[in-house]
């Protein structure tokens, strides 16, 4: 039975966005939310004082006497929600019409994670695109989120693509840090604990804009999370982490050793700590990582040639039916 907007807190963490997380807030109030959490990361910039000429029960502003960090800003923040199912929304992000209601009617029992195709928008020029496709809503095991997830990147995004029932979420302090991926890790657990529902485009705008943090990180603390985030997982006890983990670490060796070469190149960091990182992505390995590799290898040489073949924005409903047709195969 799915829920109502108002089982649902949403969550907005912000630093220096004062110019776009009053789209995000004015966003948040037109839908039927039980509460809306925005906390400011000791920003200084004003944004205080622009949402305090909001007037709205369901509203609560916070500042952090100190600065946290972006994922660390993130827990505080959800350690503030009370409704037993979370919306984040980035500043720099916002629910178009009726989106809310679109993450609520997919909430049904069993399910921990409802995502949607995010619709991306330059906040200058206004120019709109998709990095993904879906015709209609496909509700998924665990398992076979983590192929989907394999077969064409990490498609679940930043914790504002989805919506995650409250007692999935991973509340380590270590999973939310910034030296980590915690997109990925709070992600692909909360997938582990239930089911997800993929929805086609329609409830979330994405603003694209240069300062995001995914184009500022640089190459050392990109490697960084890399690596930190796929030990993480590894360590995990939930069902089938440890074999994304490690595909995840094989698809992805290809991009880190051009992060890594790039960091080489350009000099700005030191050369043997990006050696160092690099090295861990392969060495972490046991000889049961590497058992469980090669017996799984026709579903990630699958998981490969889905990802060489696919053009932008990438299919989910047909890389959905590959992979459903290849784990046939592999099992008869």
């Amino acid at each position: 039975m799915p829920i109502k907007e108002s089982d649902i807190s949403i969550v907005i963490p912000t630093y220096k966005y004062r110019d776009k997380i009053g789209r995000a807030v004015r966003s948040a109030l037109a839908s039927g939310a039980g509460e809306i959490i925005v906390v400011d990361d000791c920003g200084k910039d004003g944004t205080i004082e622009m949402l305090s000429e909001f007037s709205d029960s369901r509203l609560i502003v916070h500042e952090n006497e100190r600065n946290l960090g972006l994922w660390e800003n993130h827990l505080n923040a959800l350690g503030m929600a009370t409704k037993p199912w979370i919306k984040f929304i980035q500043a720099d992000d916002y629910l178009l019409v009726d989106g809310l209601a679109a993450y609520a009617a997919a909430a049904e029992t069993g399910v921990s994670v409802v995502w949607a195709v995010p619709t991306v928008i330059d906040d200058a020029t206004g120019k709109k695109w998709f990095f993904h496709f879906l015709r209609e809503p496909i509700r998924v095991c665990s398992r076979t989120m983590q192929d989907i997830c394999l077969s064409s990147g990490w498609i679940l995004g930043s914790p504002s693509h989805m919506m995650l029932r409250s007692d999935v979420i991973e509340r380590d302090s270590s999973a939310w840090r910034t030296g980590v991926s915690a997109d990925v890790i709070v992600g692909s657990i909360a997938a582990a604990r239930g089911d997800v529902v993929l929805l086609p485009a329609g409830p979330l705008a994405q603003g694209a804009h240069p300062l995001q943090d995914a184009k500022t990180q640089g190459a050392l603390l990109g490697l960084k999370r890399s690596v930190r985030t796929i030990a993480f997982l590894r360590n995990r006890d939930e069902e089938g982490l440890r074999r994304f983990a490690n595909h995840w670490a094989i698809l992805n060796v290809s991009g880190m050793f051009r992060t890594t070469l790039r960091g080489l190149i350009s000099r700005d960091v030191p050369t043997f700590e990006l050696l160092y990182q690099f090295s861990r992505l392969i060495t972490d390995f046991t000889i049961t990582d590497w058992r469980s590799v090669v017996r799984d290898r026709v579903e990630i040489l699958e998981a490969m040639r889905c990802r060489r073949r696919s053009a932008m924005p990438i299919e989910l409903d047909s890389v959905f039916q590959a992979l459903a047709c290849a784990k046939s195969e592999v099992t008869a």
